[in-house]
């Protein structure tokens, strides 16, 4: 039986093992918040010269005439331009769960019941998901053309430390990784960047609307990518 010295004892050694553990996790927040301009271009570079990644894509609200509800899979630049994963579309006027899709050159497959797959055409003319690595269109370009960042905090996205910046993107850059979006003016945008390391960025996030957003989130940047294109 615990003595009530060596129960003292060890209530003592957990409350003391519980502080230092929230000290632990604390501490982030209380760092100083790196330059918000200068993580978003050190974010830029990394993103621009990325052949590969994992992308979570969630769209909240409607975003009229954009046929992507959910979207997961992996995308590469090497050795070609290419990307597959599941997708929630909306097709018809109606959303369909779970589509199996691939961009192969160009083009966009997909199967909309398991193992039937049909070719879509280019896959500019509905979503092209593999444009999100175009250096010129997709997420680095959003990244330069960011205005007035702002870094606001340490968070956790995805088990990942970030820092969140916050700022406007401009209609340009917005319509470049998604036409169908036909943005008029600038949206808010935030991203959340590692502060170390090579400073990938964790998620962005663009508003189109005060109801509507566009959320992608990214893991395994650099891994290798095998796409293999559907009998048709």
């Amino acid at each position: 039986m615990q003595t009530p010295a060596r129960l003292a004892a060890l209530f003592t050694a957990l409350l003391t093992t519980a502080l230092l553990f929230a000290g632990c996790s604390s501490s982030k927040s209380s760092e100083p918040l790196p330059d918000g301009a200068t993580l978003l271009k050190d974010s830029e570079q990394t993103t621009r010269n990325l052949q590969s990644v994992h992308l979570d894509l969630n769209v909240t609200g409607e975003i009229k005439g954009l046929p992507i509800a959910k979207l997961t899979g992996d995308l590469t630049n090497t050795p070609a331009v290419a990307a597959q994963g599941k997708a929630d579309i909306v097709f018809l006027g109606q959303k369909v769960s779970d589509v199996d899709f691939v961009v192969d050159d160009g083009k966009l497959f997909g199967a909309l019941t398991p193992g039937s797959w049909s070719d879509f055409g280019p896959a500019a003319d509905v979503y092209d998901v593999s444009a999100i690595l175009n250096p010129d269109a997709g997420l680095a370009n959003v990244l330069a053309n960011f205005s007035d960042p702002k870094a606001e905090a340490h968070e956790t996205v995805n088990g990942v430390d970030a820092v969140k910046v916050t700022g406007t993107v401009s209609a340009d850059a917005v319509n470049k990784i998604a036409p169908s979006i036909a943005a008029t003016a600038p949206v808010p945008g935030t991203a959340w960047i590692r502060p170390d390391g090579n400073h990938e960025l964790v998620q962005s996030k663009l508003d189109i609307t005060k109801d509507s957003n566009v959320q992608m989130t990214m893991s395994k940047w650099g891994e290798p990518v095998t796409v293999t294109k559907p009998a048709v």
